[in-house]
């Protein structure tokens, strides 16, 4: 237990090019051995590009109608959507009226945009990494559909840690998706009652639990990596109050077993580092749709967390 390993890890980009991008070549930047990147993967908004009436294109992105006429500034538009996660389609007058009218049509273009651009990433990580020495492991998220797995399971490049103990360096790592219920009715979530056996499935698989990594997308309940705006009825933030959402049967394995770290996501606002007992719980956080990659350097040494440094870029 005496090899030292360096972890870059990053979780919730949905579905940033420019995020993805940053990320591999993060690798090399920070000199690391390993990277992790857990969910939530995927984007979560289908922008159409509109033909108007002059031979240019038409759309409404965050609140704000834009039209453009070259295709100069088609591509700079394209650009910007993908920056911010988001997914686009070219349709005439008539195909956008037709989608407006059917819920279905949207959901299954958006599912078949969503799923391109994740094969588009595994391409390029396997461009990227061919011929290096670096170990990427990848798993989906709470928003995450699950065609997801089988995409990152069949790349050559990426490992799919999801659901499954593999082995950094001298230390065992278990990845879990799932998080306690959320607003969204996202298609990975359950309440607590019913995660906590998933969980502690998944923990006996752990021969080394004092050495291992928790790589789990839930933050704990109550600490200071899930503290979200708290919302009102119409999921809108009516006052500057924070509560904790977090998983509370991921707070019980933490405390029950307590490993050696535990790497979360899902709330984008709580970035941050903590103790719970020996475990030093870390959550780097996510500024994905400004473009900016949110990650967290940790480097493991003789059974300790000898440091841990937060990224922005």
């Amino acid at each position: 237990m005496g090899n030292q390993i360096k972890l870059f890890f990053v979780t919730d980009i949905h579905g940033s090019n420019l995020c993805y991008r940053k990320y591999l070549n993060a690798l090399k930047i920070y000199n690391v051995d390993t990277g992790i990147l857990l969910g939530d993967l995927t984007g979560k908004v289908l922008i159409p590009l509109v033909d108007n009436s002059r031979g240019g294109w038409e759309t409404t992105l965050m609140g704000s109608h834009i039209e453009v006429e070259t295709d100069d500034e088609l591509a700079k538009l394209k650009n910007t959507i993908e920056t911010l996660g988001y997914y686009w389609t070219h349709q005439t007058q008539d195909e956008f009226l037709v989608y407006k009218e059917d819920p279905k049509k949207v959901d299954a273009l958006f599912k078949r945009l969503m799923l391109q651009r994740l094969q588009e990433w595994i391409t390029l990580a396997e461009e990227r990494l061919d011929g290096t020495d670096y170990k990427v492991y990848m798993a989906a998220g709470n928003d995450d559909y699950f065609e997801v797995d089988q995409i990152i399971e069949d790349s050559k490049a990426i490992v799919n840690c999801n659901n499954r103990n593999v082995i950094i360096g001298d230390h065992e790592m278990i990845t879990f998706s799932w998080t306690n219920p959320t607003p969204w009715n996202t298609p990975r979530e359950k309440p607590d009652v019913e995660l906590e056996p998933m969980l502690e499935q998944l923990c006996s698989q752990v021969k080394d639990l004092p050495n291992a990594i928790f790589n789990f997308h839930a933050p704990p309940y109550g600490s200071s990596l899930d503290l979200a705006p708290e919302l009102d009825k119409k999921l809108t933030q009516a006052t500057e109050k924070k509560v904790h959402v977090g998983s509370k049967a991921v707070a019980k394995m933490i405390e029950k077993y307590q490993p050696l770290i535990g790497l979360h996501g899902h709330i984008h606002e709580s970035r941050g580092a903590q103790k719970i007992k020996r475990t030093v719980v870390i959550n780097p956080g996510s500024e994905y749709s400004e473009g900016v990659l949110k990650g967290v350097v940790v480097i493991l040494e003789k059974g300790k967390v000898k440091d841990y440094i937060f990224t922005s870029g």
